[in-house]
């Protein structure tokens, strides 16, 4: 399974989203891969972020809403 599978997979699991710490931490990359990865899923569209304060929480993009 690559990265982005894994992200996604971690992402869908968590309702309320994740920060890029949190996603390095868990599956146990380097934030900069961690934040890579992310920014790429979030430009195909699959994932979302909302910013609470300083951080970036990353959740499912569902389309549907």
């Amino acid at each position: 399974m690559d990265i982005k599978d894994r992200i996604l997979r971690l992402v869908e699991g968590n309702k309320y989203g994740l920060t890029i710490t949190e996603t390095s931490r868990m599956l146990k990359i380097h934030y900069s891969t961690a934040s890579k990865y992310l920014a790429v899923l979030e430009a195909e569209g699959r994932i979302k972020h909302r910013e609470i304060g300083m951080a970036k929480l990353f959740s499912l993009n569902n389309v549907d809403e």
